[in-house]
C-alpha cells in the first residue's frame, strides 16, 4: 500500500511540474542542434592499403611503426605539415583487414584531401624506411587512399536524440530536486510529524467559485427577505 501510495505520489508529482520536463528537452535539443551544426568540424576519412608478407609477431611490430612518433616525423617532413609527429600519431590507425597480408593505413582529418595525402605518404615512406629500420622489404603499395568527400562524424539526428534525452532526464531530475527542497506542509500526517501533537480537525480549501456562489446566494436571501419586510 505504501509502495502504491509513492508511486501515485510520484506520478502526480510529475503532472505538476510536466511543464519543466517540456521546457529542459527542447532547451537541450536546441543546444545540441546548435552544437552539432554550428561547432562541430566536419572529421573524414581516407586509407591506403599495403601487402606486407611477415610473420604475425613482425606484423605487429610494424602496426606499431606506422603510428611511431619518431617514424612519422618523416612524413611530417615529407609534406611540410603544420603538426608534430605526436599530433599526426593520433590521427592514423593501422590494422590487418581479416588478419591477412593487406594492411590499412587510415587517416581523420578535417580536410578530406590532405587526409587522403597523408595516408599515400605514409604508405610510401613506411616501404622506403622500413627496409632501413628492420630489414624487411616485402612491402608493396596495394591501392593509393580515395578523397572521402561524405564526413564521418556528422551525425545530426543522433546529436539531437542525445540532447533530447539529456534533457528529459535533467527535467525529471529538477523535479525531484524542487520537490526535496520544498518543506511546505500538505498533509495532515506532515503537520503532526511537525509539531509531535495529533491532528483534531481541518478546514477544507474553498475554491473561488464555491465561495462567490455562496455569497450570490446570501444575497438573494437578504434581497428576498428586505422585499418581504417591505410589502409588509
Amino acid at each position: 500500500m505504501e509502495k502504491e501510495m509513492n508511486i501515485k505520489r510520484l506520478l502526480t508529482l510529475m503532472k505538476k511540474r510536466v511543464w519543466l520536463i517540456f521546457v529542459s528537452t527542447i532547451l537541450f535539443s536546441a543546444l545540441a542542434t546548435i552544437y552539432s551544426v554550428y561547432f562541430t568540424k566536419p572529421l573524414y576519412e581516407s586509407s591506403s592499403r599495403m601487402i606486407v608478407n611477415a610473420n604475425p609477431e613482425l606484423m605487429t611490430t610494424l602496426m606499431v611503426m606506422i603510428k611511431e612518433p619518431s617514424f612519422l616525423e618523416n612524413v611530417v617532413d615529407e609534406m611540410d605539415l603544420n603538426r608534430t609527429p605526436e599530433e599526426l600519431s593520433k590521427q592514423i590507425s593501422a590494422s590487418s583487414i581479416g588478419g591477412s597480408a593487406i594492411v590499412k593505413i587510415s587517416v581523420f582529418d578535417t580536410d578530406p584531401k590532405l587526409a587522403a595525402q597523408i595516408a599515400d605518404t605514409t604508405a610510401i615512406v613506411f616501404k622506403q624506411q622500413i627496409p632501413t629500420l628492420l630489414g624487411f622489404s616485402e612491402i608493396n603499395i596495394l591501392s593509393k587512399a580515395k578523397i572521402n568527400s561524405f564526413p564521418i562524424n556528422e551525425n545530426h539526428v543522433r546529436n539531437i536524440m542525445l540532447g533530447f534525452l539529456v534533457g528529459l532526464i535533467a527535467g525529471v531530475g529538477l523535479i525531484f530536486l524542487l520537490d526535496l527542497l520544498d518543506n511546505t506542509i500538505r498533509s495532515e500526517r506532515g503537520t503532526e510529524q511537525l509539531l509531535g501533537i495529533p491532528v483534531l480537525g481541518s478546514v477544507s480549501k474553498m475554491k473561488k467559485k464555491h465561495f462567490t456562489k455562496k455569497m450570490n446566494k446570501e444575497i438573494k436571501v437578504t434581497v428576498r427577505r428586505e422585499s418581504y419586510e417591505t410589502s409588509k
